[in-house]
């Protein structure tokens, strides 16, 4: 049964490569921008075979569907030439700025959204006279160019105002020690459109345990520092902390400990001052999913919290460009 279901995947014509959202214009008030149409082609059932838009042997009778869809249903590409890239062009105000608030976009993949780190930053950052208001964009294992070819998130960047979008790359398939050239590409590319957008880009940098920790470390501050970002370094941090308590829950994803450090370092970044008498218990915001399995299961201590604020202001207040 996988061998059949391979050879149909194989029939399948190759997946073009488009981006989802593209840019046309921005300005403080509003944005133009083309999405993507999702793509589907006419099922021909009898024919055992699908048929792209403009086939002339597509029939009122067939039922539409995706590509994938119709290929897992046994059905063959009657028409691949056919095949186009098509787009739908949108313009729509940005909402206002609250001057009231600290507004701070994530994007990234598993290491940004384990143990609700997003909200857990948010609840961080709620004392303060300005509170964060949060909002991400993630995928499992994506790489910072699927997140600008294969996600929403330039159409998230310009669609609000951001004071601060936390770009996190490095885990996925290109960091700076891997594909190094496409991670560097992308990283400037979203540090521009970030600044063009009317935010600051921070770039989150994440940890390789046991994989050339240090060399791995100074490889993405120097990227961060080519592109005039400025370096959140939870790695740095979790470098001193691992030194004496374990951090991570599968050797990479990081556990409720590893989740309250990173949320630390971005606030301390952006307050400048260690997160001193900010909340350590989030277990309400665990969600079902296996990714917060650490916030349901493990109990942060007011010891443990201090050790950990102090770790990633220490940490913050070293990092290229905190002066």
């Amino acid at each position: 049964m996988k061998w059949v279901l391979c050879c149909l995947l194989l029939l399948a014509p190759p997946v073009v490569a488009a981006e989802r959202v593209v840019i046309v214009s921005g300005s403080d008030a509003s944005v133009t921008y083309r999405e993507l149409v999702p793509e589907r082609v006419a099922a021909d059932f009898d024919g055992r075979a699908y048929h792209f838009k403009g086939c002339p042997s597509i029939a009122p009778r067939m039922q539409w569907l995706a590509p994938a869809a119709a290929t897992l249903r046994g059905l063959r590409p009657h028409c691949p030439s056919l095949r186009q890239t098509e787009y739908a062009t949108h313009a729509e105000a940005r909402a206002p700025r609250d001057r009231n608030a600290i507004a701070v976009l994530f994007l990234g993949n598993s290491l940004t959204y384990f143990n609700q780190i997003p909200a857990m930053t948010a609840e961080i950052g709620a004392r303060e006279r300005r509170p964060l208001q949060v909002d991400s964009v993630t995928r499992s294992g994506v790489t910072l160019e699927q997140l600008w070819r294969d996600t929403d998130a330039l159409k998230r960047l310009w669609t609000r105002h951001w004071d601060y979008v936390v770009l996190q790359g490095g885990a996925g398939a290109a960091h700076p020690l891997y594909n190094a050239k496409d991670f560097n590409t992308y990283l400037g590319r979203f540090a521009d459109e970030v600044r063009r957008s009317g935010a600051t880009p921070l770039f989150y940098l994440v940890w390789r345990p046991g994989v050339r920790e240090k060399e791995f470390e100074r490889a993405s501050i120097e990227a961060a520092r080519r592109v005039r970002m400025r370096v959140v370094p939870a790695g740095s941090a979790w470098l001193e902390v691992t030194a004496r308590r374990r951090l991570d829950w599968d050797g990479l994803h990081p556990n409720a400990f590893g989740a309250y450090l990173v949320a630390c370092t971005v606030y301390s970044t952006i307050y400048g001052k260690p997160a001193h008498g900010a909340p350590f218990d989030f277990r309400r915001l665990a969600t079902p999913e296996t990714s917060d399995d650490a916030l349901r299961e493990q109990t942060i201590t007011a010891e443990d919290a201090r050790a950990i604020q102090d770790a990633a202001w220490r940490a913050v207040s070293s990092a290229p460009g905190s002066g």
